[in-house]
This record gives structure tokens, C-alpha cells and sequence, in this order.
């Protein structure tokens, strides 16, 4: 039976964040009213993709922001629109050589663009540095961001699998570090949903498959899991289970709303997250223009105590076999506000590049 007890706490998180949300809406409301004129309270495109995952959690902001009008006797108009994504049009292509923005850049333009007033993001889809005037408004609850493990063979753990046995993924970070620790593994290219996957399980094709266990539980397919991995096992994503909207920069009112429905403790670690990427891949970033990532795997995950104020830190970087893998860690360190928080992960972000251009794979 597999254990989900740090699951259930997460779920915890969310119905203790969402009683509180009646308070701190209450607060704002009295300053927007305001602050704001009326003619800008006008409908609200939300620009989303077309999968079943993003609708999901299109649906979950769109009830937050509901719940916090209602609370301040306010109607919102909200519709959706969904955009076909660069990831979504390649299904067959490795993700790597798509770059980074892959499943975000479509809908970022639209909100850039006008036609849409705002973008719910997977956040370990987003670039580390968002377009020009656009910024991250909102960060929801975070969910669970470790992965999973789905074998048919009834494997508890990646070390349970007998040597040989074929692990479909089509992450990078998820093959080196399972090329690095469980060598006797074949790693193989997998793309396509979590139907598409099961799939080729019960076709023997592959005997597992890594998957993110965030994207399960919202798609209530808890069941599927064969096995919870640690974060000592595998290293989650940067923001891997945080889900974040994107508006443009200049639009106080959009602004404000979404901040009203923002996670404050889930906010400062993507922070963290994001600032250790965007000091870890510099000017190689890619994604701008369909440019492909640099030749590296990386990982990084943080939680921060709200009580204590207090974060801890870890993450790493290797070539894409494994071979080579430099893991770091910091616990305990101060933090109440997000300039903490980057300050944090550029630290730790700019300790990855060096190790990464100690071994040439990047240049200082």
C-alpha cells in the first residue's frame, strides 16, 4: 500500500489556505474599491491549452477567483481560450530539442498581445525569465512535487526492477539521474498522456514509466502509482507541482486579483526555483526561438516553513547520461520575502553553472 501521508498534509495546505483566503480578501477589497476605476472591471480571457491537465487547472483558478469576488459581493466574467502550444503541436518530438517555453510561449503572446487577460501555467514548463512585460501574479497552492513510479511488473521502487527492464521517459533530468543511480536500467524516449503510457506498459513495450505525481492527483488517477519516490531518489523539476498565472505587467487591476488567490509560501519557492534555473542556464536559455536546451539535466527543489520562515534547498546538474552528477544542498536558511528567496537560488543556481563549466558543458 502505498503510503500518502505527506499527500494528505499537502491537501491539508489547501483547505487551510482556502479558509484563509475569506480574510485576506477582505482586507484587499477595501483598497481596491479604490484604487480601481469601474470601467476596468471588464471580462477576463483566460488563455489555456487544450489538454485535459491545463483544464484542470484552469478550472481551479477560475474558482478562486470567483470564491474571492464573492467575498468581496463582486461578479467576475471569466472565459477561456485555449492555444495550441509548440509542445502540444510536436507530440513525437523529444521535449529538450523544443526548449524551454515549448507549452507557454502561445498562450504568454496571446496575454502580451491583448486577446487574452491572463495564462495558468504548469511552472516547470515556464522559462526562468518571462517575456517582457509580462509578470508571475499568482502561484497557487503547490501540490505534492515529487515523481512516481507506474510499473507493471508491480516494482515498489526503481530498484526493484530487474536489470534491463525498459523506463519510458521523456525527461532528462528523470533518465540521468535513473542512468546515474539504477545503471542496469535501459532509459527509452516516451512522450504522449497518461492513457497513451499505460499503453505501451500493457503492451510490454516498456516495464515503467516516471511520472510527475502532481499531474495524478489532479487528474484523480492517484490509483495508477506504483510507488511514491523520494526526493533522495529522484529530484523533482524546478516548480514541478506548482501551478502559477501570468498577466501583463501594466495591468494593475488583473494584478491584484490574482494576488488576492496567490499561495504566499508556494510563491517564495518558485522563487527559489526559478532564480537557481535562470543563474544555472544564463544566456543559454533557451526557448525563445525554438532553440534547444544545452547539452545538461538539472533538478531543484525547495520548501519553505512558514512558521519558522526558514528554507531548505537542493539541486543538481549532470550530463544527460548520468555519468557525471553534482548534487547540492542548504538547509535552514532565512526567508520571509521573495528578493530572499532569489537571492537564495541565483546562489545555489550560479554553484551549478560553475560545476557545470568545470566539465565543459557550459561556458562561465
Amino acid at each position: 500500500m502505498v503510503q500518502f501521508q505527506k499527500i494528505a498534509a499537502r491537501e491539508c495546505r489547501l483547505r487551510t489556505y482556502c479558509a484563509a483566503l475569506q480574510c485576506r480578501v477582505s482586507r484587499l477589497s477595501c483598497s481596491a474599491s479604490s484604487n480601481e476605476p469601474a470601467p476596468g472591471r471588464r471580462p477576463l480571457v483566460i488563455a489555456t491549452r487544450p489538454s485535459r491537465l491545463a483544464q484542470e487547472q484552469t478550472r481551479q483558478v477560475q474558482q478562486l477567483l470567483h470564491a474571492a469576488a464573492q467575498l468581496r459581493d463582486e461578479t467576475l466574467q471569466l472565459s477561456t481560450r485555449e492555444l495550441t502550444s509548440a509542445g502540444d503541436a510536436s507530440p513525437s518530438a523529444p521535449l529538450r530539442s523544443l526548449g524551454s517555453g515549448a507549452f507557454t510561449e502561445a498562450l504568454d503572446a496571446a496575454v502580451l498581445g491583448g486577446s487574452a487577460d491572463m495564462a495558468v501555467h504548469s511552472l516547470k514548463d515556464c522559462p526562468a525569465s518571462l517575456r517582457e512585460g509580462l509578470v508571475l501574479a499568482a502561484c497557487l497552492p503547490r501540490a505534492d512535487p515529487r515523481d512516481v513510479l507506474i510499473a507493471g511488473s508491480g516494482a515498489k521502487s526503481l530498484g526493484e526492477l530487474v536489470p534491463g527492464s525498459r523506463v519510458g521517459t521523456s525527461s532528462s533530468r528523470r533518465a540521468a539521474q535513473i542512468r546515474h543511480s539504477f545503471p542496469h536500467l535501459q532509459v527509452v524516449q516516451l512522450r504522449g498522456n497518461v492513457e497513451a503510457r499505460l499503453e505501451r506498459i500493457k503492451a510490454r513495450e516498456i516495464s515503467a514509466t516516471v511520472l510527475a505525481l502532481a499531474g495524478l492527483q489532479r487528474l484523480g488517477c492517484e490509483e495508477l502509482v506504483s510507488s511514491v519516490l523520494s526526493t533522495d531518489e529522484m529530484l523533482p523539476a524546478a516548480c514541478q507541482g506548482a501551478v502559477g498565472v501570468v498577466c501583463r505587467e501594466d495591468d494593475p487591476w488583473v494584478r491584484q486579483l490574482l494576488s488576492a488567490i496567490s499561495h504566499r509560501p508556494s510563491f517564495l519557492e518558485v522563487s527559489a526555483e526559478r532564480a537557481c534555473l535562470a543563474a544555472l542556464l544564463g544566456s543559454e536559455e533557451a526557448g525563445r526561438g525554438g532553440q534547444p536546451f544545452p547539452d545538461l539535466a538539472w533538478g531543484c527543489n525547495s520548501r519553505h516553513d512558514p512558521e519558522e520562515g526558514l528554507m531548505d534547498i537542493d539541486c543538481f546538474v549532470s550530463d544527460l547520461e548520468g555519468k557525471d552528477l553534482f548534487r547540492y544542498s542548504e538547509f535552514l536558511r532565512p526567508v520571509s520575502f521573495p528578493e530572499d528567496a532569489e537571492a537564495l537560488g541565483a546562489l545555489w543556481g550560479n554553484v551549478l553553472r560553475m560545476a557545470a563549466a568545470g566539465q565543459g558543458w557550459v561556458e562561465v
